[in-house]
């Protein structure tokens, strides 16, 4: 679920940064991706509890008023320039954390278009309700959601993209931005799909990433 902590003399930070977090009883930090930015008043990020997992377990648990030990990491390959070109945002699962931290910040309305991944809806909607409104306000263009453990479900993300091919290779014409969040499988299908989507426009991944247009944060 979605954690928000608040602090005094919280170092500057963007959406999409990393935040380590050093759990009781290891010294080695788990990472997880920023939802909000300094400017928001709080850290906000999307946490999965993991079976035996030691981190997420003594976040879950925490308690208003508890403290815990964290630093922050930039990512400057995954931020998100100050744009008009439309920006697809594509997530699975606690990836969405980052691209919703994007959605909040898009006061100026860039075409922002949503693919969502998850299992359930009723489960792992992550930031559904926010991501509703901002659909409302204008911040987000439009989303595809798909859950994968549901019937007439969707499948997974690259489902919806190859669903969506026609629109997502006017999208990439345009000078469309992509980012992709998740894990390392999804990203190596999101690429997968998007190199067979974007044939008849000759061009790869590979090139986009080239003329920073593509990114991955994946975990």
């Amino acid at each position: 679920g979605g954690e928000r902590l608040h602090g005094h003399g919280l170092a500057h930070f963007a959406a999409g940064d990393l935040v380590g977090i050093v759990p009781p009883g290891s010294a080695v930090p788990r990472y997880y991706s920023l939802a909000s930015g300094w400017e928001d008043g709080f850290l906000e990020i999307c946490v999965r509890l993991m079976p035996g997992g030691l981190c997420s377990t003594h976040l879950l648990g925490l308690q208003p008023g508890d403290h815990i030990a964290a630093f922050i990491r930039s990512n400057p390959g995954f931020a998100l320039p100050r744009t008009r070109r439309p920006v697809l945002l594509i997530g699975a699962g606690t990836g969405v954390a980052p691209l919703a931290g994007f959605i909040r910040r898009n006061d100026r309305h860039t075409p922002m278009h949503l693919y969502f991944g998850g299992r359930n809806p009723e489960r792992d909607f992550y930031f559904g309700p926010e991501i509703q409104h901002w659909l409302g306000e204008g911040r987000l263009a439009s989303m595809q959601t798909v859950f994968s453990r549901i019937p007439e479900g969707g499948g997974y993300v690259q489902d919806a993209l190859r669903r969506d091919a026609e629109r997502v290779r006017d999208l990439v014409a345009q000078g469309a931005i992509v980012r992709v969040c998740g894990s390392r499988a999804m990203a190596r299908d999101v690429a997968e799909t998007l190199d067979a989507v974007l044939v008849p426009l000759q061009l790869s991944i590979s090139q986009l990433k080239a003329k920073e247009r593509y990114a991955e944060d994946v975990f």
